[in-house]
């Protein structure tokens, strides 16, 4: 299945409505928001008068500092209008040298490519107060999915904890190797699903090199796809397992290569990059193709 990560970061709401109304029309599953975004995502589908029970709807929430949570500053003292960071956003979130948080994903790509010093990374914290609001509205909810890129265990399964004592509905924890070897990281996934075994159903979703499926290369994808395979060699449900973190063409190739047969593929940065600065009717044809050719996995290994 293709599930649609718009950006834990991107709070750009017509940008947002107009990446799930493209999607949502070549058939897309889950859809995957901020949420102060949610809202958009409940407008854009019934915009185009869908059935909302056709799909899935998740906020993402971070674990106070992962990546996905951050957002970028530009620090005028130290800029010197070199142009790199705006080159190579890709969320176009730079303009006249200020970063819009809007936009702004937290990728990191802009520090990356300064070389004056001039990009400061921070948190933003009020994801979880805005999730609280959330769950106090008629807003369709059907999934909570928290980032724990991060390398505190303790603090990953305490706010899982938080989230699953006010929130009864399907729970995902999206976590990498990045900061634990496989085996610390299936004793975590352990540990959540006992803490979510109250919840309808749990997702683990294997991030592997986070916001880099832009680069549309086969190294972009490894890793997502050998820790999923990795995960279900640990005794994972791969029906439970979602692929995501720099998945791109590469990522359903491997898949069959590996006789892996993940619940979905979540695509971020590739699908939103594949649509952006075309005609309309030429991205509806392009997020069609990236949507069919994801759900041939589903097909071959059903």
């Amino acid at each position: 299945m293709f599930k649609l990560i718009c950006g834990l970061g991107n709070s750009d709401i017509e940008n947002i409505k107009a990446l799930v109304k493209l999607y949502a029309k070549a058939g897309a599953w889950m859809f995957d928001v901020s949420p102060f975004a949610l809202a958009a995502l409940n407008e854009a589908i019934k915009e185009e008068n869908l059935n909302p029970l056709d799909f899935k709807y998740c906020v993402s929430i971070p674990v106070e500092g992962d990546i996905h949570g951050k957002k970028a500053k530009i620090l005028p003292n130290k800029c010197k209008k070199c142009s790199k960071c705006v080159k190579k956003c890709p969320q176009n979130a730079i303009k006249d040298f200020v970063v819009d948080e809007n936009r702004c994903i937290g990728c990191s790509i802009c520090k990356k490519v300064c070389s004056h010093g001039a990009v400061k990374l921070f948190d933003k914290t009020d994801y979880f107060n805005e999730l609280k609001n959330i769950l106090k509205s008629n807003l369709k909810l059907d999934c909570i999915e928290l980032h724990a890129s991060i390398g505190d265990k303790n603090q990953i399964l305490k706010k899982l904890k938080k989230i699953c004592k006010k929130f009864k509905g399907e729970i995902s924890l999206c976590i990498s190797r990045k900061y634990f070897s496989t085996q610390e990281a299936l004793s975590i996934i352990k540990k959540a699903q006992e803490i979510a075994k109250d919840n309808s159903t749990f997702y683990i979703q294997a991030d592997g090199n986070s916001m880099n499926g832009a680069n549309a290369q086969l190294t972009s994808t490894i890793e997502c796809a050998a820790f999923a395979l990795a995960l279900k060699e640990g005794g994972i449900d791969e029906k439970t397992i979602i692929l995501s973190g720099g998945v791109n063409e590469y990522t359903k190739k491997l898949c069959r290569e590996l006789s892996l047969s993940p619940l979905a593929i979540a695509f971020g940065t590739y699908a939103r990059k594949s649509v952006l600065n075309i005609i309309p009717h030429e991205a509806q044809q392009v997020a069609k193709r990236l949507v069919e050719n994801t759900l041939e996995v589903d097909n071959e290994y059903s």
